[in-house]
């Protein structure tokens, strides 16, 4: 976290992810450039209908962003590095502006989309965490504080690739939770083999003894599971306040260890084309 970009888009979350921004910029020693997105749906209107002073109006827009930008850094004291984008479909923009600057790090806030806007419309916070080529914060609009850091590691190790991603999420984790001062948890989730609807009946010449049979199976799996997580902390010479292996749904289990005060680090894409 040494180059850290902040994302930031004219709401009432901005002040919340530069706070927090320039606490891990202030324990690490880093930088700090903002990259303000800036849109107006007067954009398609004028595609539709033409205003003679549309670049009079859509120039008035980014001059008001430009305005809360400086007074938003001026509560903090200080004058970063800064970029502004106009467009609805900004998360391109930001993976090229991370590059451009070298950045180690992204960060931003996290909004809310409805039901129907995800199903019409893939949101560009999940189109960021797929393309970046650094780690991706995005930071919820709870006023609580961080208490622990939660890293999502995965055991089953597919290929070199799944391999090298765990790791980096241990890393990544262990950095975070240094650089905020809280509690490093790390957390496997493994299948309830006995409660899962892809098991639709008992195994053939075997059916009393299936539950039995899948009993040990997950008993194995969860052993197995807390092995490589302290084969791999030691390997990485990292010393994690909890470790813990839970058996379920992942999304669920996931969930409930982060909680309402925890703050979650998860890999995203293993390999790419």
């Amino acid at each position: 976290m040494r180059n850290m970009l902040v994302v930031l888009d004219g709401s009432a979350s901005d002040e919340r992810v530069l706070g927090q921004a320039i606490q891990l910029a202030t324990s690490s020693g880093g930088d700090i450039h903002l990259f303000m997105t800036v849109y107006d749906s007067i954009e398609e209107l004028n595609r539709y209908i033409g205003f003679d002073n549309y670049q009079e109006v859509k120039q008035s827009i980014l001059d008001e962003a430009e305005v809360k930008l400086r007074q938003l850094t001026d509560k903090f004291g200080d004058h970063f590095s800064s970029t502004m984008h106009w467009g609805r479909r900004w998360h391109f923009s930001v993976v090229v502006e991370a590059k451009k600057i070298s950045a180690d790090f992204i960060i931003k806030a996290v909004h809310r989309h409805s039901r129907i806007a995800e199903f019409l419309h893939t949101p560009e916070d999940w189109h960021l965490l797929r393309d970046a080529n650094c780690p991706v914060w995005l930071v919820n609009d709870s006023t609580a504080s961080i208490d622990r850091v939660v890293a999502a590691f995965s055991t089953l190790e597919e290929t070199e690739d799944h391999r090298l991603l765990g790791e980096r999420v241990l890393q990544k984790a262990d950095d975070l939770a240094a650089a905020l001062g809280v509690e490093l948890h790390v957390v496997s989730v493994v299948p309830d083999w006995l409660n899962s609807q892809a098991l639709i009946g008992p195994m053939p010449g075997m059916p009393g003894q299936f539950p039995a049979v899948l009993a040990n199976i997950g008993k194995q799996a969860l052993e197995r599971a807390e092995e490589i997580i302290n084969e791999t902390l030691t390997r990485l010479s990292i010393v994690a306040d909890i470790t813990e292996v839970r058996s379920g749904a992942v999304d669920i289990e996931l969930a409930d260890a982060v909680g309402e005060t925890g703050a979650m680090v998860i890999g995203s894409a293993a390999a790419r084309s």
